[in-house]
């Protein structure tokens, strides 16, 4: 089974994962995408990890689906996108394979509300996930909704941990930039597209 995917410079995830570090030191590595769509982002980042790190390993993808509508731009007005409960569905019959993906079926602000304090898993023991090691932010591109999603997570992370950010020419870059800065994030490497940003060092 092909998974799709319909946003571009996805080597550029894969860049985000291989330049992400200090994984050895935990219990546990923990990704995330915002806006997992059909999947491929994902995908992409999950295999990756997977060649790199043995250990438990979790990666999250938070989409609600459900032709919502909202204002996915600053410029959009309201509007439905094509983010079906059908589109859903094939995506989980896609994962199958992927045991180390869990699909949270929220909205980026529902997530944050109820899991602010981690994410537990079970293997032998109780872990609680609560810092990331990679972020790709795809969901709503609204510069508002950006800063939202980077200050959540920009505070449950560890030194290393890299962070990519999809279509950042829609929005205020400049402005997160600044952000990124004060919480240790420095760019690492730009396209046309996909902006990757680490922490090298704690506040």
């Amino acid at each position: 089974m092909t998974i799709s995917g319909d946003s571009k410079e996805y080597d550029l995830l894969k860049e985000m994962v291989k330049s992400s570090y200090n994984l050895e030191p935990h219990d546990y590595v923990l990704t995330c995408e915002i806006g997992v769509r059909e999947g491929l982002g994902s995908k992409t980042m999950i295999e990756e990890i997977r060649n790199k790190y043995q250990g438990t390993y979790l990666h999250v993808g938070i989409d609600p689906y459900g032709d919502l509508s909202y204002s996915h731009y600053d410029y959009d007005i309201s509007d439905t996108k094509d983010y079906t409960n059908k589109m859903r569905e094939q995506l989980r019959k896609d994962f199958l394979d992927y045991p180390q993906f869990q699909l949270m079926n929220l909205t980026d602000q529902e997530f944050m509300k109820r899991y602010a304090d981690g994410i537990p898993i079970y293997n032998k023991k109780s872990i609680l996930c609560e810092k990331y090691t990679c972020v790709h932010f795809d969901g709503p591109h609204r510069t508002e909704d950006v800063i939202k999603q980077f200050v959540f997570f920009a505070q449950r992370v560890h030194r290393g941990s890299t962070f990519c950010f999809d279509d950042y020419p829609d929005y205020n870059m400049d402005l997160i930039q600044s952000i990124a800065k004060v919480f240790g994030f420095i760019p690492i490497k730009k396209g046309e597209y996909k902006c990757v940003m680490r922490k090298e060092y704690v506040n």
